[in-house]
Parts: structure tokens; sequence; C-alpha cells
């Protein structure tokens, strides 16, 4: 018995649907050897991009230095609507040399952090 193989053309499944690939999303962005004026626009490009991605929290490495960076980056983040609040990183995290900022997504609410333990402050993770 020779047995031929019928071909479908509505059985025969074509290529799955494609989905665009997906970005990394980095919390982290380090203002080290930059200028306040570079590092203010960086800043803000960075900001944008992790509100757009949906992040809990940004982490601004400015370190210690003369404290120029510093009080401009927290000037920055108090001044800016995507952040509903900021402080300094625990001693662990970079001290003073790091600032969290906490983003708002709207009526002053921050997003959910309790939806992900990994990257929520720790003092505040079992409230």
């Amino acid at each position: 018995m020779n047995r031929q193989k019928r071909r479908h053309s509505a059985s025969v499944p074509g290529p799955a649907p494609t989905r665009p690939p997906l970005r990394p999303a980095n919390i982290e962005i380090d203002l080290h050897g930059m200028t306040v004026r570079e590092a203010e626009a960086a800043v803000e490009r960075h900001l944008r991009a992790a509100h757009r991605d949906h992040l809990h929290i940004v982490k601004v490495v400015h370190g210690h230095g003369t404290g120029a960076l510093k009080d401009a980056v927290q000037q920055w983040l108090q001044k800016s609507p995507l952040v509903k609040r900021q402080y300094f990183a625990s001693h662990g995290d970079g001290g003073f040399g790091v600032t969290i900022a906490e983003l708002d997504y709207g009526k002053g609410k921050p997003l959910d952090r309790r939806a992900n333990y990994g990257i929520t402050p720790r003092a505040e993770r079992w409230k």
C-alpha cells in the first residue's frame, strides 16, 4: 500500500503572531561624572522612560562628592509631576549617595508597591 500525505492549506498553521520585543526596564541611573546640566537632562529622560514602563521606583545614583548633584536631584524630583515622593536610600543601598523616587500614577497615589516585593523599599514592605 502506498499512502500519500494529504496537504490541506487550511490545516497548515501559519507563523505565530509576533509581539514586539521586550525592553529591559532599568530602575537605576548613575550620574557619576556628569555635570549638573547633563544630569538634569538624563534624569528627566530616565523618569519619563520609567513612568512609561510602569516602574514603581527609580534609583538615582549621584554619589556624595560636593553635594551639588545631590541637591540638584532633590530639587528636580521635588518639582517633577511624575514623582510622588523621594528619599535617600538605606545605608546598604548607598545611603546619602542614592536618592529613591517613587513614581506617581495619578490622584497622588504611587503605583501599588506591594504588587512587586522585589523593588519595594524595605521599610514599607510589611505594613
